[in-house]
């Protein structure tokens, strides 16, 4: 199904940290048959990519911010990323990235609910979102695993 836009609260975008970008692009290219494109000039994106299928953006692709294991990343849509963050850190969560702006393309900030799961907020500019789901070789779902179930759900 292809997508324009997003309601607030409903997850609009993935994507992929990883050290090795050109493995995890050719691993997923050969998987799904997306094409990791560049996202802009490398000095404004840090070599992020956007993979795209049938001419569509379904996820991204970059570097891995912090040690660790690669990673996928959860974004919601939201109308006002500064909003989200106070309202996440009233509410017990925490911030590892404040609200910034992504060029012309959206503000997104990096948090964790109380429980320590991690996800993004995405407030859209031009990139709106996934633009194809719900489809063979696109993204479909997001789960929540916790131990903690009955903090996650407040």
């Amino acid at each position: 199904m292809e997508k324009t836009d997003y309601a607030p609260g409903t997850p609009t975008w993935i994507d992929l940290g990883v050290p090795d970008i050109p493995k995890a692009a050719a691993f997923y290219g050969s998987l799904f048959g997306w094409t990791a494109e560049e996202a802009g000039p490398a000095e404004e994106t840090g070599g992020y990519c956007n993979f795209t299928y049938k001419g569509h953006r379904v996820a991204g692709l970059g570097p891995a911010m912090n040690p660790g294991p690669p990673f996928w990343t959860s974004y919601f849509a939201v109308t006002d990323a500064d909003a989200a963050v106070a309202k996440a850190k009233e509410l017990g969560g925490q911030v590892f990235a404040e609200p910034m702006d992504v060029m012309d393309q959206g503000r997104m900030a990096v948090l964790a609910d109380p429980t320590g799961a991690a996800f993004s907020v995405w407030q859209a500019g031009i990139h709106k979102g996934a633009e194809l789901v719900n489809e063979d070789n696109t993204w479909c779902w997001n789960e929540l695993s916790t131990r903690d179930l009955d903090t996650a759900k407040a």
